[in-house]
């Protein structure tokens, strides 16, 4: 205080006002430290958002795709079956009726997923081949989709079908290829509920991967089960059987379905835990 009494007036301003000043900054640096925080925060989220958006919507158009030219493959391979065993009748070295036997059979021993098949209809709306046999034989022209099959006769078609002995419809999709000498519909159908089992990730796995954020951030693909479809370092396995993964926030994932996490996480090579932030989506049709 004795230095201070002792300053003359024109040191006191200076020092009082380089000490205001000093402050000043400090307190505007802290709330700018503050505000561009929050604008990158917001700006990265936001980046994230879009990100996540587009990735929705690239594999879900992707795997339709692949589902499609899954089927239609069958589709076109099974024509070709059928043009084979016409082929052996022409030649005269089977009847028309065992040459229709032996393609119906290849057809009807082929499993598309888990519980799809192959059926036939003619462009009388009459069941052909099927494997069920009370249905062969039947009319059922009545249904709006066979009547897209006997107008169309090739092409993917999307519809809600009730099998004989089920309680409810399902949501099921086929495509269909024109046999003309037997005027078969040849239909490779499938719930859509298992379309899993018909996608091929190698479709679009590179672009998955292909999208980074910042130094380490990464895109990646699970199911409701914890398995990592697409992943740049934990493919194929599953996060709640493997050890030293903190699978909470998976959890929560689930449960939510779409959102926002924030979550701390350890790569394997890394020894301390981040804080990471996860942006994500769901497409129910694939889980």
């Amino acid at each position: 205080m004795t230095s201070w009494n002792n300053l003359k007036i024109r040191h006191k301003l200076l020092v009082s006002y380089l000490t205001l000043f000093v402050f000043s900054m400090a307190f505007v640096g802290i709330a700018i430290d503050f505000m561009v925080r929050k604008t990158l925060e917001k700006n990265i989220e936001s980046e994230l958002k879009n990100s996540t958006t587009t990735l929705f919507n690239m594999v879900k158009t992707s795997a339709a795709v692949s589902i499609k030219n899954y089927l239609r493959a069958v589709a076109e391979k099974n024509t070709e079956i059928a043009a084979h065993y016409h082929e052996l009748f022409l030649q005269n070295k089977i009847s028309e009726k065992e040459a229709q036997k032996r393609a119906a059979s290849l057809l009807l021993n082929q499993v598309i997923g888990k519980s799809g098949y192959i059926y036939c209809v003619n462009s009388k709306g009459l069941v052909v081949v099927h494997p069920q046999n009370k249905v062969l034989g039947t009319d059922v022209s009545e249904f709006m989709f066979v009547r897209d099959q006997m107008k169309r006769r090739e092409g993917y078609i999307e519809y809600d079908c009730e099998n004989p002995g089920e309680e409810k419809t399902r949501p099921k999709a086929f495509y269909m290829a024109y046999f003309e000498p037997w005027d078969w519909i040849i239909s490779v159908s499938s719930y859509r509920s298992e379309f899993t089992e018909l996608i091929n990730v190698s479709d679009f796995r590179d672009s998955v991967l292909s999208l980074k954020f910042g130094k380490t951030g990464y895109s990646y693909i699970t199911d409701g089960g914890g398995n990592t479809i697409i992943h740049p370092k934990m493919q194929g396995v599953n996060i709640f059987k493997k050890e030293n993964v903190f699978s909470n926030f998976f959890k929560k994932m689930l449960q939510l379905k779409s959102g926002k996490i924030i979550y701390d996480w350890k790569n394997s090579e890394e020894l301390e835990f981040r804080e990471k932030l996860v942006i994500y989506n769901y497409i129910p049709e694939y889980d």
